[in-house]
């Protein structure tokens, strides 16, 4: 009988156990339903946009564009300056779009100031501190005709900076001081909304398309947007 007694007061024991467990189980459960109602209802770092064109309508400080306002066709380029195919397509297409499709009103090029990793966050600020002296395009066309290991560097913006003449001393400081990091981290959230995860991704009238494309492809998205 004192064996029996032992016996039952062991499986007592171990009932009060399972019960903790089961207790704690369900407490975990409802502190992760929490932090899930928490995620799904906190305000967003940035305003989520429907397309890049709304978002840099809506944030003209972030963005650049070239072009007539009124253009019938959007051309918005994400690029990153460290990306060896966004490097191809500046230096291929960039002259010809320009040319043939920005100068005479045809597009509205809008560019997005962007970083792919963190190590290419400088030479997108530096563009925009470019941008400050209304010279975002010559920059960036220049930084892409450099070496990416050049093209990277503080010695890469100074030297591009000295050729298109800027006011070195003006843009100096706007790079020490890392402007516009807070406006390229917000570019990129912005990006990634809209599914951009990698480089060069461009939207012709909110179409998107991905890559290095040939120049008679993007020719012949103008062409049908535009109606000509």
């Amino acid at each position: 009988m004192a064996k029996r007694r032992r016996k039952t007061k062991k499986t007592q024991e171990n009932r009060g156990t399972n019960w903790l467990v089961i207790g704690g189980v369900g407490l975990v459960g409802v502190i992760g339903l929490f932090a899930l109602l928490f995620l799904a209802i906190r305000e967003p770092e940035v305003e989520q946009p429907q397309t890049l064109a709304e978002y840099c309508t809506e944030n003209d400080g972030n963005c650049v564009s070239i072009g007539a306002d009124d253009a019938p066709v959007t051309f918005v380029e994400v690029s990153d300056f460290g990306c060896p195919h966004c490097q191809a397509f500046h230096q291929e297409k960039s002259a010809p779009i320009q040319e043939n499709y920005v100068d005479p009103g045809t597009v509205k090029w809008v560019f997005l100031p962007y970083a792919l990793r963190a190590e290419t966050v400088p030479a997108a600020n530096a563009a925009l501190c470019a941008s400050e002296q209304g010279k975002y395009v010559e920059f960036s066309d220049s930084l892409f005709n450099l070496p990416t290991e050049t093209a990277l560097t503080r010695e890469g913006f100074t030297t591009v900076a000295s050729e298109i003449d800027l006011d070195v001393d003006s843009f100096a400081a706007c790079l020490e001081e890392g402007r516009y990091n807070r406006t390229i981290g917000d570019n990129q959230q912005a990006a990634r909304v809209v599914g951009v995860s990698g480089t060069p991704t461009f939207f012709v009238n909110d179409q998107v398309v991905s890559g290095n494309l040939p120049l008679s492809e993007f020719e012949r998205l103008f062409d049908q947007y535009s109606g000509t």
